[in-house]
């Protein structure tokens, strides 16, 4: 803009000594536009022909109230950009303020989502897992487990029953044979007793009947020494 208004003075301003010009309008030029200004001050200033040139002569005050008026524009347009800067910065701040409260919200959020999630797993958890001895076990695990352990035992079960059985006719057998066996014992000593006695009987008797014909055979012997 300083490039822009050099120029546009240096095109306008002539090294011609100053005319008199008609007096200036009672109205503050600053109240036109740079346009309206400039187009007045050409409008205002004299026309020489040099070297079949046309040149303006413009009247001193007049260029430097133009100029002034030019810097006045330019340094409020520059602090109109400013504070468009400063509005612009101030809003940017707030709204980066309010990304940065928005994400703390997000933040939070997910948080307690993440929370809610594991709340939820940790209740999926615990309804499909049971703690066994201390030990955490699926559900399904430990019931396969206890079915598997429930027919282990039926089969334990059913297995010392059968020797138990055999045991048991086994030993039903041993005791049988053992009652025979003792019974014919019993028989058999009954049997040798009364051998026994029919032999101490039978013995006896012969005793006897040694003694008398010992008896007799002394008598004999009397008898023929007489």
């Amino acid at each position: 803009m300083k490039a822009f208004s050099l120029s546009l003075l240096l095109s306008v301003l002539v090294v011609a000594a100053a005319q008199a010009q008609t007096p200036a309008p009672a109205k503050t030029r600053a109240n036109y536009t740079l346009q309206q200004q400039f187009s007045n001050l050409k409008y205002r200033s004299s026309t020489q022909i040099q070297y079949n040139q046309p040149y303006k002569v413009v009247k001193q005050a007049n260029l430097d109230a133009f100029f002034q008026n030019v810097q006045d524009t330019l340094r409020a347009r520059q602090q109109s950009i400013r504070n468009a800067a400063k509005e612009t910065a101030a809003k940017l701040a707030a709204t980066q303020q309010e990304l940065e409260k928005q994400k703390a919200q997000v933040q939070a959020l997910q948080e307690v989502n993440a929370q809610k999630d594991r709340q939820i797993q940790q209740g999926a958890h615990d309804v499909a897992s049971l703690s066994v001895l201390g030990l955490d076990m699926n559900k399904q695990v430990y019931v396969i487990i206890s079915l598997l352990a429930i027919v282990a035992l039926g089969i334990v079960t059913a297995v010392f029953a059968y020797l138990y059985k055999n045991s048991n006719n086994v030993t039903q057998e041993k005791i049988r044979a053992y009652d025979e066996l003792t019974e014919e014992f019993k028989n058999h000593k009954q049997l040798a007793r009364e051998k026994e006695v029919k032999l101490k009987r039978d013995h006896q008797s012969e005793a006897n009947k040694v003694e008398e014909l010992k008896q007799e055979l002394a008598e004999l012997r009397k008898r023929v020494a007489m």
